[in-house]
């Protein structure tokens, strides 16, 4: 089954952030002069950023990108408007420069065209907006990123693990979606999706890279009446682990 554009793209822009978290912490934590590295790493991210804008006509396809995107609107249609936008124009420019008394038929400059090019190749395009977009929000998050860095690993470690079976990972997944949730996770807050890979590396549970695309086909399948088994499993264990307690104490 063919993936729908907006989760190729969810999906490409949560694994290039991670990508980027991780090397800016790598970087951040081994360093000798951490304000030193911290304020290199920010420069370095605004350099990126502004050097997308010195481009003017790419500034412009971005400032279009953005503002669609923000509106929460569907990236077909994102993709459509830049392509009609930005793409699909005349190389002769709909006007002439008159010199002299003659009028000059003017085309469009190498950089327009190079716009043009990337415009109309949505691979191209949707590599470059997700690089962008991922700055930026790497950007926003800086200063949270470098707090968690800084915190310290707890001496002890004591051995946990996911004993799931491995084709119910999904329940992993609705387990913690639930408890984040109910506000029993960073009070509810938080991006979701990270605050899953993260206990899912702490439960060195392998979640595999479409463990988004399988939570979310498991929402829209499930009937209304639907409750996710883990739940179930939970509930009974516990109960049974009470009635156990309560039956030992009678037999003291």
């Amino acid at each position: 089954m063919k993936k729908d554009l907006n989760q190729i793209f969810d999906e490409l822009l949560n694994r290039y952030i991670k990508t980027i978290e991780k090397n800016y912490q790598g970087r951040y934590k081994k360093a000798k002069d951490k304000e030193f590295v911290k304020e290199e790493l920010k420069k370095g991210t605004d350099f990126i950023l502004d050097w997308t804008w010195l481009d003017t006509s790419k500034g412009k396809l971005i400032q279009a990108f953005s503002e669609m995107y923000k509106r929460g609107e569907d990236m077909n249609e994102i993709i459509s408007h830049i392509r009609k936008s930005f793409g699909e124009i005349e190389d002769i420019k709909p006007f002439r420069r008159i010199e002299n008394g003659k009028k000059i038929t003017l085309y469009l400059s190498d950089e327009e065209k190079a716009l043009k090019s990337l415009a109309l190749n949505e691979r191209k395009l949707l590599k470059f907006l997700i690089r962008d977009t991922a700055y930026r929000e790497i950007q926003k998050h800086l200063p949270v990123m470098f707090e968690e860095a800084q915190r310290i690993t707890p001496t002890t470690n004591y051995p946990i693990k996911w004993t799931g079976k491995k084709d119910t990972k999904n329940e992993f997944v609705q387990l913690i979606y639930g408890l984040h949730k109910a506000g029993f996770i960073n009070e509810g807050k938080g991006e979701i999706t990270k605050i899953v890979e993260s206990l899912a590396g702490v439960f060195k549970v392998d979640l595999g890279k479409g463990w988004q695309a399988n939570h979310s086909s498991s929402i829209h399948k499930a009937k209304n009446n639907y409750q996710p088994p883990v739940f179930n499993k939970i509930q009974e264990a516990y109960h049974q682990y009470m009635q156990e307690q309560i039956e030992g104490k009678k037999k003291k």
